[in-house]
């Protein structure tokens, strides 16, 4: 497989193999003083964050599986460039234990796929996904 260029959209086929990859375990969570900090350390995040723009309708579509959720919403948020509460983490309620294990209620996912929708919809785009 060849490079990306940034110059030339993604192939709709390409997008899709990359989501199918993607999972909530690309995200890794850090506990801070502000509350959870997400890193990207899965391939398929990689590859779909190096996309920009572009993908956030197939990243949107990706918030209703419960295995891609928390990455499909941690990427969206960073491309949208929206302002967000770390606590909860742009909407996403996170758990995170003192032996590193991370827990989320996947019924989240409904609710944040609803405002990434309105989001989506909304002209301009709303600085925030926060209802106001």
């Amino acid at each position: 497989m060849t490079g990306h260029n940034s110059t030339e959209a993604p192939s709709a086929a390409d997008v899709a193999a990359v989501i199918g990859n993607l999972g909530n375990a690309d995200i890794a969570w850090d506990a801070t003083y502000v509350g959870p900090v997400p890193t990207i350390v899965g391939e398929s995040a990689r590859r779909l964050l190096a996309r920009g723009e572009v993908i956030i309708p197939q990243l949107v579509d990706a918030m209703e599986d419960e295995y891609k959720f928390v990455a499909a919403h941690v990427l969206l948020t960073m491309l949208s460039d929206v302002e967000y509460g770390t606590t909860p983490w742009n909407g996403l309620e996170i758990e995170l234990s003192p032996d590193g294990r991370v827990r989320f209620d996947t019924g989240q996912r409904r609710a944040l796929a609803s405002r990434w929708r309105a989001w989506t919809r909304a002209t301009p785009r709303p600085r925030s996904l926060n209802p106001e």
